[in-house]
Protein backbone atom coordinates (compact mmCIF):
# COMPACT_ATOMS: atom_id res chain seq x y z
CA UNK A 1 0.00 0.00 0.00
CA UNK A 2 2.78 2.76 0.69
CA UNK A 3 4.35 1.48 -2.90
CA UNK A 4 1.20 2.84 -4.38
CA UNK A 5 1.18 5.89 -2.75
CA UNK A 6 4.51 6.70 -3.34
CA UNK A 7 4.04 5.76 -7.07
CA UNK A 8 0.69 7.63 -7.38
CA UNK A 9 2.48 10.55 -5.97
CA UNK A 10 5.58 10.26 -8.04
CA UNK A 11 3.16 9.70 -11.22
CA UNK A 12 1.88 13.23 -10.51
CA UNK A 13 4.53 14.95 -9.21
CA UNK A 14 6.67 15.04 -12.91
CA UNK A 15 3.29 16.24 -14.77
CA UNK A 16 2.27 18.84 -12.31
CA UNK A 17 5.91 20.39 -12.77
CA UNK A 18 5.59 20.16 -15.82
CA UNK A 19 1.75 22.03 -16.55
CA UNK A 20 2.90 24.68 -13.64
CA UNK A 21 6.55 25.54 -15.55
CA UNK A 22 3.78 25.71 -19.17
CA UNK A 23 1.47 27.94 -17.32
CA UNK A 24 4.24 30.26 -16.07
CA UNK A 25 5.68 30.56 -19.41
CA UNK A 26 2.35 31.38 -20.54
CA UNK A 27 1.90 33.73 -18.09
CA UNK A 28 4.88 35.45 -18.85
CA UNK A 29 4.77 35.39 -22.79
CA UNK A 30 1.39 37.34 -21.90
CA UNK A 31 2.58 39.98 -19.32
CA UNK A 32 6.24 40.12 -20.86
CA UNK A 33 4.91 40.64 -24.22
CA UNK A 34 2.35 43.44 -23.35
CA UNK A 35 5.08 45.12 -21.66
CA UNK A 36 7.40 44.31 -24.41
CA UNK A 37 4.67 46.41 -27.23
CA UNK A 38 3.97 48.72 -24.90
CA UNK A 39 7.71 49.57 -24.73
CA UNK A 40 8.34 49.43 -20.89
CA UNK A 41 10.13 46.33 -21.00
CA UNK A 42 12.83 46.18 -23.57
CA UNK A 43 12.69 43.11 -25.73
CA UNK A 44 16.01 41.79 -24.65
CA UNK A 45 15.02 41.46 -21.02
CA UNK A 46 11.99 39.84 -22.32
CA UNK A 47 13.81 36.57 -23.74
CA UNK A 48 16.04 37.01 -20.71
CA UNK A 49 13.30 36.51 -18.24
CA UNK A 50 12.04 33.44 -20.27
CA UNK A 51 15.77 32.11 -20.56
CA UNK A 52 16.13 32.40 -16.76
CA UNK A 53 12.54 30.68 -16.43
CA UNK A 54 13.78 27.62 -18.08
CA UNK A 55 16.89 27.50 -16.30
CA UNK A 56 14.82 27.41 -13.06
CA UNK A 57 12.42 24.32 -14.11
CA UNK A 58 15.04 21.24 -13.94
CA UNK A 59 16.77 22.40 -10.62
CA UNK A 60 13.34 22.83 -8.91
CA UNK A 61 12.62 19.10 -10.28
CA UNK A 62 15.65 18.04 -9.06
CA UNK A 63 15.56 19.19 -5.69
CA UNK A 64 11.84 17.12 -5.78
CA UNK A 65 13.74 14.06 -6.69
CA UNK A 66 16.72 14.57 -4.60
CA UNK A 67 14.16 14.51 -1.29
CA UNK A 68 12.22 11.64 -2.69
CA UNK A 69 15.35 9.75 -2.52
CA UNK A 70 16.58 10.89 0.78
CA UNK A 71 13.57 10.03 2.53
CA UNK A 72 13.24 6.60 0.89
CA UNK A 73 17.11 6.04 1.86
CA UNK A 74 15.89 7.06 5.28
CA UNK A 75 13.22 4.39 5.45
CA UNK A 76 15.51 1.82 4.12
CA UNK A 77 18.02 2.77 6.65
CA UNK A 78 15.27 2.49 9.70
CA UNK A 79 13.99 -1.46 8.62
CA UNK A 80 17.86 -2.18 8.42
CA UNK A 81 18.76 -0.53 11.71
CA UNK A 82 15.72 -2.61 12.90
CA UNK A 83 16.49 -5.85 11.80
CA UNK A 84 20.74 -5.05 13.47
CA UNK A 85 19.02 -4.69 16.81
CA UNK A 86 17.01 -7.62 16.76
CA UNK A 87 18.41 -10.10 19.01
CA UNK A 88 18.83 -13.48 17.96
CA UNK A 89 16.78 -16.31 19.63
CA UNK A 90 19.55 -18.74 19.47
CA UNK A 91 22.09 -17.25 22.13
CA UNK A 92 25.94 -17.99 22.27
CA UNK A 93 27.92 -19.06 25.18
CA UNK A 94 30.54 -16.10 25.17
CA UNK A 95 34.28 -17.86 25.37
CA UNK A 96 32.92 -21.76 24.77
CA UNK A 97 35.92 -23.66 24.33
CA UNK A 98 36.61 -25.38 21.40
CA UNK A 99 36.29 -29.07 21.24
CA UNK A 100 39.54 -30.96 20.08
CA UNK A 101 38.01 -33.18 18.13
CA UNK A 102 34.33 -34.08 17.99
CA UNK A 103 33.30 -38.26 17.53
CA UNK A 104 29.43 -37.73 16.75
CA UNK A 105 28.68 -39.26 20.02
CA UNK A 106 24.47 -37.55 20.06
CA UNK A 107 22.20 -38.39 23.19
CA UNK A 108 18.93 -36.72 23.72
CA UNK A 109 17.44 -36.29 27.23
CA UNK A 110 13.84 -35.06 27.96
CA UNK A 111 13.73 -33.20 25.46
CA UNK A 112 10.78 -30.88 24.78
CA UNK A 113 9.89 -28.35 22.13
CA UNK A 114 7.64 -25.63 21.05
CA UNK A 115 7.97 -23.06 18.47
CA UNK A 116 5.90 -20.58 20.81
CA UNK A 117 6.21 -20.38 24.89
CA UNK A 118 2.28 -20.82 24.95
CA UNK A 119 1.93 -23.27 22.64
CA UNK A 120 1.32 -27.11 22.93
CA UNK A 121 4.78 -28.97 22.51
CA UNK A 122 5.66 -30.32 19.08
CA UNK A 123 7.78 -32.71 21.10
CA UNK A 124 7.81 -34.36 24.57
CA UNK A 125 10.29 -36.05 26.61
CA UNK A 126 12.33 -37.40 23.76
CA UNK A 127 14.88 -39.60 24.95
CA UNK A 128 17.65 -41.90 23.00
CA UNK A 129 21.54 -42.57 22.94
CA UNK A 130 22.77 -42.98 19.84
CA UNK A 131 26.57 -43.72 19.69
CA UNK A 132 29.38 -42.93 17.15
CA UNK A 133 28.63 -44.50 13.99
CA UNK A 134 25.60 -45.71 14.45
CA UNK A 135 22.34 -45.17 12.33
CA UNK A 136 19.35 -43.66 13.51
CA UNK A 137 15.87 -44.19 11.50
CA UNK A 138 13.03 -41.71 12.45
CA UNK A 139 9.66 -42.01 10.80
CA UNK A 140 5.82 -40.88 11.62
CA UNK A 141 2.92 -39.45 9.63
CA UNK A 142 2.91 -35.95 8.59
CA UNK A 143 3.32 -33.26 11.60
CA UNK A 144 4.66 -35.95 13.89
CA UNK A 145 7.86 -33.39 14.64
CA UNK A 146 10.36 -35.60 12.52
CA UNK A 147 12.05 -32.44 10.81
CA UNK A 148 11.55 -30.32 14.31
CA UNK A 149 14.31 -33.24 16.15
CA UNK A 150 16.59 -33.07 13.39
CA UNK A 151 16.84 -29.15 13.60
CA UNK A 152 17.17 -29.00 16.99
CA UNK A 153 20.62 -30.37 16.94
CA UNK A 154 22.17 -27.69 15.04
CA UNK A 155 20.41 -25.66 17.21
CA UNK A 156 18.69 -24.00 14.18
CA UNK A 157 16.10 -24.04 16.93
CA UNK A 158 16.76 -24.51 20.69
CA UNK A 159 15.10 -27.14 22.86
CA UNK A 160 12.03 -25.55 25.80
CA UNK A 161 13.02 -28.21 28.09
CA UNK A 162 15.82 -31.37 28.22
CA UNK A 163 19.10 -31.32 27.18
CA UNK A 164 20.73 -32.65 23.79
CA UNK A 165 24.23 -33.65 23.72
CA UNK A 166 27.24 -34.19 21.70
CA UNK A 167 30.30 -36.40 23.03
CA UNK A 168 28.53 -35.76 26.12
CA UNK A 169 28.73 -31.95 25.83
CA UNK A 170 25.58 -29.93 25.86
CA UNK A 171 25.47 -28.57 22.30
CA UNK A 172 24.41 -24.82 24.30
CA UNK A 173 27.51 -24.70 25.88
CA UNK A 174 29.41 -24.92 22.41
CA UNK A 175 30.02 -22.65 19.94
CA UNK A 176 27.72 -22.31 16.65
CA UNK A 177 30.41 -22.79 14.37
CA UNK A 178 32.11 -25.32 15.89
CA UNK A 179 28.75 -27.69 16.03
CA UNK A 180 27.64 -27.21 12.85
CA UNK A 181 30.85 -27.42 11.41
CA UNK A 182 30.88 -31.06 12.18
CA UNK A 183 27.44 -31.50 10.70
CA UNK A 184 26.03 -32.33 7.34
CA UNK A 185 22.71 -31.66 6.88
CA UNK A 186 20.76 -32.50 3.89
CA UNK A 187 17.15 -30.60 4.04
CA UNK A 188 13.88 -31.81 2.83
CA UNK A 189 13.32 -29.97 -0.04
CA UNK A 190 16.97 -29.30 -1.85
CA UNK A 191 17.74 -25.52 -2.99
CA UNK A 192 19.99 -25.26 -5.47
CA UNK A 193 21.40 -21.66 -6.26
CA UNK A 194 22.07 -20.19 -10.06
CA UNK A 195 25.45 -21.24 -10.79
CA UNK A 196 27.29 -24.17 -11.61
CA UNK A 197 27.59 -27.38 -10.01
CA UNK A 198 30.81 -27.06 -8.47
CA UNK A 199 29.68 -24.11 -6.66
CA UNK A 200 26.29 -25.58 -5.31
CA UNK A 201 28.39 -28.77 -3.76
CA UNK A 202 31.67 -26.57 -2.29
CA UNK A 203 29.25 -23.20 -1.88
CA UNK A 204 32.11 -21.05 -3.77
CA UNK A 205 34.71 -22.34 -0.80
CA UNK A 206 38.17 -23.29 -2.31
CA UNK A 207 38.20 -27.31 -2.63
CA UNK A 208 40.47 -29.39 -4.25
CA UNK A 209 39.24 -31.32 -6.95
CA UNK A 210 40.48 -34.51 -5.29
CA UNK A 211 38.50 -34.09 -2.74
CA UNK A 212 35.47 -32.63 -4.94
CA UNK A 213 35.15 -35.74 -6.90
CA UNK A 214 35.27 -38.04 -3.80
CA UNK A 215 32.29 -36.25 -2.46
CA UNK A 216 30.47 -36.64 -6.04
CA UNK A 217 30.93 -40.88 -6.12
CA UNK A 218 30.15 -41.15 -2.43
CA UNK A 219 26.77 -39.39 -3.65
CA UNK A 220 26.68 -41.98 -6.66
CA UNK A 221 26.70 -38.82 -8.65
CA UNK A 222 30.01 -38.52 -10.04
CA UNK A 223 28.70 -40.81 -13.18
CA UNK A 224 26.01 -37.98 -13.82
CA UNK A 225 28.09 -34.99 -13.88
CA UNK A 226 30.89 -37.18 -16.48
CA UNK A 227 27.65 -37.33 -18.73
CA UNK A 228 27.49 -32.95 -18.87
CA UNK A 229 29.40 -31.43 -21.39
CA UNK A 230 30.62 -29.02 -18.95
CA UNK A 231 30.80 -31.49 -15.89
CA UNK A 232 31.39 -29.58 -12.65
CA UNK A 233 31.11 -26.53 -14.69
CA UNK A 234 27.50 -27.40 -16.16
CA UNK A 235 25.24 -24.03 -15.07
CA UNK A 236 22.21 -24.61 -13.38
CA UNK A 237 19.41 -22.33 -12.97
CA UNK A 238 17.89 -21.70 -9.58
CA UNK A 239 16.52 -24.76 -7.70
CA UNK A 240 18.10 -26.95 -9.86
CA UNK A 241 15.66 -26.89 -13.07
CA UNK A 242 17.27 -28.45 -15.79
CA UNK A 243 18.19 -31.30 -13.22
CA UNK A 244 15.83 -34.15 -11.93
CA UNK A 245 14.54 -34.52 -8.38
CA UNK A 246 16.94 -37.43 -7.78
CA UNK A 247 20.33 -34.91 -8.93
CA UNK A 248 18.94 -32.86 -7.37
CA UNK A 249 19.06 -34.96 -4.08
CA UNK A 250 22.49 -36.30 -4.76
CA UNK A 251 23.80 -32.76 -4.89
CA UNK A 252 22.50 -31.53 -1.77
CA UNK A 253 24.12 -34.76 -0.32
CA UNK A 254 27.42 -34.54 -2.13
CA UNK A 255 27.62 -30.91 -0.43
CA UNK A 256 26.67 -32.73 2.95
CA UNK A 257 29.70 -34.82 2.30
CA UNK A 258 32.47 -32.61 1.08
CA UNK A 259 33.67 -32.25 4.75
CA UNK A 260 33.57 -35.55 5.41
CA UNK A 261 31.72 -34.42 8.69
CA UNK A 262 31.36 -37.30 11.44
CA UNK A 263 27.73 -36.19 11.97
CA UNK A 264 25.13 -36.60 9.00
CA UNK A 265 21.52 -35.30 8.93
CA UNK A 266 19.05 -36.50 6.34
CA UNK A 267 15.09 -34.51 6.20
CA UNK A 268 13.22 -37.01 3.97
CA UNK A 269 15.92 -37.58 1.34
CA UNK A 270 14.06 -39.69 -0.95
CA UNK A 271 11.00 -38.27 -0.59
CA UNK A 272 10.90 -36.46 -3.85
CA UNK A 273 11.92 -39.24 -6.12
CA UNK A 274 11.20 -42.55 -7.96
CA UNK A 275 11.65 -45.39 -6.04
CA UNK A 276 14.96 -47.00 -8.76
CA UNK A 277 16.53 -43.25 -7.72
CA UNK A 278 15.24 -43.57 -3.92
CA UNK A 279 17.02 -47.18 -3.83
CA UNK A 280 20.45 -45.46 -5.20
CA UNK A 281 20.24 -42.64 -2.79
CA UNK A 282 19.62 -45.38 -0.38
CA UNK A 283 22.52 -47.60 -1.31
CA UNK A 284 24.73 -43.98 -1.10
CA UNK A 285 23.69 -43.29 2.45
CA UNK A 286 24.72 -47.07 3.70
CA UNK A 287 28.16 -46.59 1.80
CA UNK A 288 28.91 -43.34 3.56
CA UNK A 289 27.14 -44.80 7.01
CA UNK A 290 30.58 -46.36 8.17
CA UNK A 291 32.74 -44.34 11.04
CA UNK A 292 29.27 -41.34 10.82
CA UNK A 293 26.89 -41.16 13.00
CA UNK A 294 23.60 -40.58 10.51
CA UNK A 295 19.83 -39.56 11.50
CA UNK A 296 17.59 -39.87 8.44
CA UNK A 297 13.88 -38.53 9.06
CA UNK A 298 11.45 -40.22 6.55
CA UNK A 299 7.83 -41.17 6.17
CA UNK A 300 9.05 -43.96 3.43
CA UNK A 301 10.49 -46.52 5.43
CA UNK A 302 12.99 -48.17 3.27
CA UNK A 303 15.08 -44.81 3.86
CA UNK A 304 15.45 -46.15 7.53
CA UNK A 305 14.42 -50.19 7.80
CA UNK A 306 18.44 -50.92 7.70
CA UNK A 307 18.75 -48.50 11.05
CA UNK A 308 20.48 -49.44 13.97
CA UNK A 309 17.66 -48.32 15.78
CA UNK A 310 13.96 -46.68 14.64
CA UNK A 311 12.10 -44.46 16.75
CA UNK A 312 8.29 -43.86 15.32
CA UNK A 313 7.35 -40.16 16.55
CA UNK A 314 3.50 -39.74 17.08
CA UNK A 315 2.16 -36.54 18.21
CA UNK A 316 5.57 -35.32 19.32
CA UNK A 317 6.07 -38.53 21.07
CA UNK A 318 7.79 -42.12 20.74
CA UNK A 319 5.11 -44.26 20.01
CA UNK A 320 7.75 -46.99 19.09
CA UNK A 321 11.25 -47.98 19.16
CA UNK A 322 13.81 -50.93 18.17
CA UNK A 323 15.09 -52.58 14.96
CA UNK A 324 13.15 -52.90 11.49
CA UNK A 325 12.23 -56.66 12.46
CA UNK A 326 11.84 -55.56 16.31
CA UNK A 327 9.19 -52.97 14.85
CA UNK A 328 7.39 -55.47 12.00
CA UNK A 329 6.68 -57.84 15.36
CA UNK A 330 4.89 -55.27 17.01
CA UNK A 331 2.38 -54.52 14.52
CA UNK A 332 1.99 -51.34 14.96
CA UNK A 333 2.45 -48.38 13.09
CA UNK A 334 5.56 -48.98 11.63
CA UNK A 335 4.01 -52.95 10.63
CA UNK A 336 1.19 -51.24 9.13
CA UNK A 337 2.81 -48.43 6.98
CA UNK A 338 5.52 -51.32 6.09
CA UNK A 339 2.74 -53.08 4.73
CA UNK A 340 1.10 -50.57 2.85
CA UNK A 341 4.35 -49.31 1.14
CA UNK A 342 5.55 -52.28 0.29
CA UNK A 343 2.29 -53.39 -1.51
CA UNK A 344 2.22 -50.29 -3.79
CA UNK A 345 5.80 -50.65 -4.77
CA UNK A 346 4.72 -54.36 -5.54
CA UNK A 347 1.56 -52.98 -7.76
CA UNK A 348 3.90 -49.99 -9.06
CA UNK A 349 6.04 -52.92 -10.50
CA UNK A 350 2.92 -55.02 -11.73
CA UNK A 351 1.67 -52.42 -13.74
Amino acid sequence: RENIKLVKITGMFFPMMLLFTNISLAIVLFLGGRQTITAEITPGDFVAFIAYLNLLTWPMMAMGWVTNLIQRGSASLDRIDRIFQTEPDIVEVKDAPTPSRIKGKIAFTGVTFSYQRHDPPVLSDINFVLERGSVLGIAGAQGSGKTTLLKLIPRICDVTGGSITVDDEDIRNMKLHDLRDVIGFVSQEPFLFSGTIRDNITFGEDIDEETLINAAKAAALYDTIRSFTAGFDTVVGEKGIVLSGGQKQRIVIARALIKDPPILLLDDPIGQVDTQTAATIIETIRSVARGKTIIIASHRLPAIQFADNIIILEDGEVAESGTHDALIALDGYYAKTHFIQSAEVSDSRDM
